[in-house]
């Protein structure tokens, strides 16, 4: 029976590949928690090793300290997503993906997915996956987390690949499947390197929510697709003094960017003082760029905090995709003008 997994939707890279964090040296002026797990087998749940660990997303790179198949992290930033890159014996190089706030998480799992089960999976789907990509594990649940069964193939896809291809309920390979199963695991091959997401059909049956993910040559990316009925539902008439300000506090922003924060004095931005003073920074001071009316997407106030390839000089990955719903609120704050409302 395929174990059940702490992984929370987020981005990860990995040193080696081409999915590193910012250039070590950075820091930031927030707090710090701590994150305690173990590696396990993506099938069984078994703890393994001897174990490898990697962290990236993150900067400065917190001390990882491994014991056998229990991973212990600290100095991770706060309000920062990152990925951990395991690998072990006889298991497929893995990145699964971790959220944290303002507190210390225990229990976490990495998972390592084995190298029988990658390879008996493209046997079963007659797939021969080039070396020089990437696998894609996502696992579809619905808004409590249990598994999403019956969302058509018809709905959605990865740019690229072959695929989705689904599992059945033992996690085998479902070769006549046109829809997820009672498992709600699909699987992606020949997934070019880089940021991946998900591309979705016309149909307005289902929305998926999957974060922006990386995929690397050789390597397994596993990653989580909350399910909803119907099409996406955007925030409208987006305050900025309620609803956006509201948003550096609580995302960890404010830390950086005030004193002697590297938000301050490599970014110039001050995210402290009046709703007057931060919209002035956001808006005014540099016209079209923190803040850009013509192409919303490609506001640094957007940009800057989410995960890039390659990536940018933000020292942490704040936002977990663009559908996090403080993302959606600047964009549509954004397009409807970035008014000091």
């Amino acid at each position: 029976m395929l174990a059940r997994y702490m992984i929370s939707a987020a981005v990860v890279g990995g040193t080696g590949c081409s999915f590193q964090g910012s250039p070590a040296g950075s820091t930031t002026d927030g707090g710090s928690v701590t994150v305690q797990g173990q590696i396990v087998d993506f099938q069984t749940g078994a703890a393994v090793g001897p174990t490898d660990v990697t962290v990236s997303g993150l900067s400065p790179l917190p001390h990882v300290d491994r014991q056998g198949a229990s991973v212990t992290l600290t100095g991770v930033a706060e309000n920062a997503a990152f990925g951990v890159l395991a690998a072990a014996p006889m298991h497929r190089s893995t990145y699964s993906q971790v959220v944290v706030t303002a507190s210390d998480l225990s229990d976490v799992t990495w998972p390592v997915v084995g190298e029988a089960f990658v390879t008996g999976l493209a046997a079963g789907f007659g797939a021969a996956p080039s070396p020089s990509s990437g696998t894609v594990l996502l696992h579809l649940v619905d808004a409590t987390g249990h598994p999403a069964s019956g969302v058509a193939a018809l709905d959605f896809t990865v740019a690229g690949t072959s695929g989705p291809h689904f599992l059945d309920g033992a996690m085998m390979p479902a070769q006549a499947a046109t829809a997820s199963s009672a498992s709600g695991w699909v699987v992606f091959f020949d997934v070019p390197p880089g940021l991946v997401g998900l591309s979705q059909g016309l149909s307005a049956a289902t929305t998926i929510d999957m974060p922006s993910l990386p995929a690397a040559a050789g390597v397994v990316t596993i990653a989580e697709g909350r399910v909803a009925q119907g099409a996406p539902v955007l925030p409208s008439h987006v305050s900025f003094a309620t609803q956006i300000v509201p948003i550096f506090s609580a995302r960890g922003c404010v830390a950086c960017h005030s004193g002697g924060g590297d938000g301050k004095d490599l970014g110039g931005l001050m995210l402290t003082g009046s709703d007057n003073l931060i919209y002035k920074q956001l808006v005014q001071d540099r016209p079209g760029i923190r803040v850009n009316l013509t192409a919303p997407e490609r506001s640094l106030v957007l940009t800057m905090p989410s995960a890039e390839n390659p990536p940018d000089a933000h020292p942490t990955v704040v936002f977990t995709g663009p559908r996090d719903p403080d993302y959606l609120k600047l964009l549509v704050w954004i397009r409807e003008g970035a008014q000091q409302n």
